[in-house]
């Protein structure tokens, strides 16, 4: 099973450059619950900036909630902060990467600082 980070999964819906690449990983998302945080964070932004519309925005976070599958990140949170130490990385980050190691799910990422700091911990992963 493949756990999605939030870069990828903002890196979609924000239709960054490659972002065709990560459609085939979002039919049945699995992620851990700070992403939909961090995904109304970021088209925040766009909206603001006037990037998008705030009803699009606000389409696209609620479907995005509603096919996600969530994982619960509370028991992962000793490790998450242990490798966010080690690694001088966000705790955001690192509870990703604490939720592929717990769960033995491959991580798919766009962020290659945190795809190394996962690889080196033991994580499959893919970088889109």
């Amino acid at each position: 099973m493949k756990i999605i980070d939030s870069s990828t999964i903002v890196k979609y819906f924000s239709a960054e450059p490659g972002w065709g690449k990560i459609r085939p990983f979002l039919s049945l998302p699995v992620t851990i619950e700070l992403s939909i945080k961090e995904l109304g964070s970021a088209l925040w932004k766009k909206v603001n900036k006037k990037e998008f519309e705030m009803d699009s925005a606000l389409e696209i976070l609620l479907e995005f909630q509603r096919i996600a599958k969530f994982y619960g990140q509370k028991k992962d949170i000793k490790r998450a902060f242990e490798i966010a130490v080690s690694h001088h990385i966000t705790i955001y980050d690192s509870l990703f990467i604490a939720a592929a190691l717990a769960e033995n799910f491959e991580l798919v990422t766009s962020d290659s600082r945190q795809g190394k700091i996962a690889s080196e911990s033991g994580v499959i992963m893919t970088i889109i």
